[in-house]
């Protein structure tokens, strides 16, 4: 540790970095807080307090960034002048909303929530006008939002990597991930412990039939289940990191934790595309070590045929009995297949492109960083769903901040791959985990809108391109 720590060479001017980011961290959690309430009183940091917060984050990365200019460390001009090009389009879809927002929604499905909101004589096929006043309150707070996550962005991939360089510092990265996904565990066994065994029964269809799967599913303090399984996946996915920098067999075991605690957050899709990961990450891992141990990755790739062959086998014989052999598998079956979570993502993709349709400029500035959550959760709540993400990365992109957001962020997906095809020459076995890790993310963005979380993932690619120190550590 002493060793690392020294090795990062630390200056002064490193405490702005983590000073603004300690500032920015209430960004993330009342941003999420002002996409729910249309009315900013609800919500427990008042405008007094979000001032302040913005000038020192400002302050402190503005001057840490004019520091690291320099030094030398300023990347290449366009790509400086895009995110200013990124960062004036954000604020003009956020300025040109009106102030009266009013959308006629259309019924697409009843049930309790919005029979309980618009009343029971609610029919598939109505219309439904919504209508809410933006305040003055949320066009700053998303104003100053958009600056400054575009600042952390732009810091993060073409600053950061340059000031602190090494693989040392991807493994350490990775140490505190690891620690940080243990942190929620023991947050949630002890705020939700009486759920597992509830949980577990209905997972295998023998629950009550009355409380609804979600309603068990694991949560960790005030995170969301689906959050708190997007962070154990992060976790996993950097076991195989640092398992790819220092080959310890005990990070496969931590992955195995993780992974087991992930069930219990009935996060579906992440569950299923972190499998996929895994298997690709443990089959690239076995093929590229064959010459090393052939013995043993023979037998662990027989084990794994024969695992996986018993696995389809047991899967296919209850679902083509319908159940009546093997029936708890058949219920899972039956969870994962649903139609009710691909429904919903549908009619929110609908209001999506509606409120786009209303007026041809919103094509290419959007409806408004922020302010299109807040448009959208009262249109879903017609179809009786009171959720307020786009469910998918490219169309919050989209209907955020238009044609010119959904493009930098596929630009900058381009640009990220460019980069790895360099840092593969480096570290080839490294750069495909990170990049598994990254790809992970961007197909997970096609059904949530997690786009913010691809960029954490795309540092440590960055910071391994720009590396010459410690190679030595990563074995071939």
């Amino acid at each position: 540790m002493k060793k690392f720590i020294a090795s990062l060479e630390l200056r002064l001017s490193d405490l702005l970095l983590f000073v603004g980011f300690l500032a920015f961290i209430p960004f993330l959690v009342f941003g999420q807080l002002f996409m729910q309430f249309p009315n900013p009183d609800d919500v427990a940091l008042k405008l007094w307090a979000i001032i302040p917060l913005f000038i020192v984050v400002l302050g402190c990365w503005g001057g840490y960034l004019y520091l690291e200019y320099k030094r030398g460390n300023a990347p290449k001009t366009y790509i400086t002048w895009i995110f200013v090009f990124l960062a004036i389009i954000g604020m003009l879809g956020v300025a040109i909303q009106p102030e009266l927002f009013s959308e006629n929604v259309f019924v697409r499905m009843v049930n309790d929530t919005n029979k309980e909101m618009y009343g029971d004589t609610i029919q598939v096929g109505d219309l439904i006008n919504v209508h809410f006043v933006i305040s003055p309150t949320h066009r700053i707070f998303f104003i100053f939002d958009i600056l400054l996550i575009l600042m952390f962005i732009y810091e993060g991939l073409f600053i950061f990597p340059k000031r602190f360089t090494g693989i040392s510092f991807i493994k350490y990265l990775g140490y505190a991930l690891i620690v940080f996904c243990f942190s929620l565990m023991v947050f949630s066994y002890i705020t939700e412990g009486s759920n597992y065994i509830p949980y577990i029964k209905s997972l295998i269809g023998q629950g009550d039939g009355v409380t609804p799967i979600q309603e068990l599913a694991m949560k960790s303090y005030i995170i969301h289940r689906n959050a708190y399984g997007m962070c154990l996946m992060l976790g996993i996915i950097f076991c195989y990191v640092n398992h790819t920098i220092e080959r310890k067999w005990w990070y496969f075991l931590i992955a195995i934790i993780l992974y087991i605690n992930m069930i219990f957050t009935y996060c579906k899709t992440g569950i299923m595309i972190t499998t996929l990961i895994s298997a690709i990450y443990v089959l690239y891992y076995l093929v590229v070590s064959y010459q090393d141990y052939p013995n043993r990755n023979r037998i662990i790739l027989i084990c794994i045929g024969a695992a996986a062959g018993i696995a389809i086998l047991l899967v296919g014989v209850s679902y083509f009995s319908k159940g009546k052999v093997l029936s708890p598998i058949y219920k899972i079956i039956e969870m994962v297949l649903g139609t009710n979570t691909l429904d919903t993502r549908t009619y929110i993709w609908d209001n999506s492109f509606q409120l786009l349709a209303s007026n041809p400029l919103y094509i290419f500035v959007g409806r408004g960083f922020g302010l299109y959550n807040e448009m959208l959760l009262p249109m879903n709540t017609v179809n009786g769903d009171a959720v307020f993400p786009a469910h998918s990365a490219y169309v919050g992109l989209l209907s955020e901040g238009g044609i010119f957001y959904l493009l930098g962020y596929l630009c900058l997906l381009g640009y990220s791959v460019n980069i790895a095809i360099k840092a593969y020459k480096k570290s080839p076995q490294l750069t495909v985990a990170l990049s598994l890790a990254a790809l992970t993310f961007i197909i997970y963005c096609f059904i949530e809108a997690i786009q913010y979380l691809v960029y954490p993932l795309l540092f440590p690619l960055y910071i391994l391109y720009y590396s010459t120190k410690d190679q030595d550590e990563v074995k071939a």
